[in-house]
């Protein structure tokens, strides 16, 4: 057979490409190599660190027979110790664990007086306006309107724009401050002179 270069004489062949040397490991695999050697440390080492079950509350002892007067006394005065123990230990959980507030129904906290309508006072009229607050759960009027009027257009308008300006200690049910409605009264009188 014949060598397949021999034709080929009259053209120039190429020369190979020099080989380049060979690159090592790529620095972001030992970067991942080490964030996850770390990872794996630190889950360990919390693993170890949780406290386990106590056991000596649950497995049973068996104690020697007590022959002197001594031993059963030290050994009475033990059992009240660790029964004391265990009761602090309860109070202690039982203070640590969170106060849920009762629920509780909206209350007015900063009332503004409304401004007696010159019209009304020049007419006489007095009257108590019924006053419908919707209050978000930030304690802040959403929606005001008048539940029972006075007989006077004036002093309910009056009544209106006084509760709007107010401020409320909202709702609370199962220990959440919630939205809720409330009414309340708006009394409108002249004073005697």
């Amino acid at each position: 057979m014949s060598d397949p270069r021999e034709g080929t004489s009259d053209l120039n062949p190429q020369p190979l490409p020099p080989e380049e040397p060979r690159r090592g490991v790529s620095p972001l695999i030992w970067i991942l190599l080490l964030l996850a050697l770390a990872a794996l440390g630190w889950w360990y080492y919390n693993r170890s660190m949780q406290p386990g079950p106590d056991l000596s509350a649950t497995t049973p002892t068996v104690e020697p027979a007590i022959t002197s007067q001594e031993e059963v006394a030290a050994q009475a005065e033990r059992e009240r110790a660790a029964a004391n123990e265990r009761r602090r230990s309860e109070r202690t959980r039982e203070a640590a664990r969170p106060k849920v507030p009762a629920d509780r129904d909206v209350t007015p906290i900063a009332r503004v007086e409304p401004e007696y309508p010159a019209a009304a006072a020049r007419n006489q009229e007095e009257g108590t306006v019924l006053v419908r607050v919707d209050v978000d759960a930030n304690g802040v009027p959403t929606n005001v309107e008048v539940a029972r009027r006075s007989g006077s257009r004036d002093l309910d308008r009056a009544a209106v724009d006084a509760v709007r300006q107010w401020r409320f200690n909202p709702a609370i049910k199962d220990g959440k401050k919630v939205a809720a409605v409330v009414e309340v009264p708006v009394e409108f009188k002249l004073q005697q002179q």
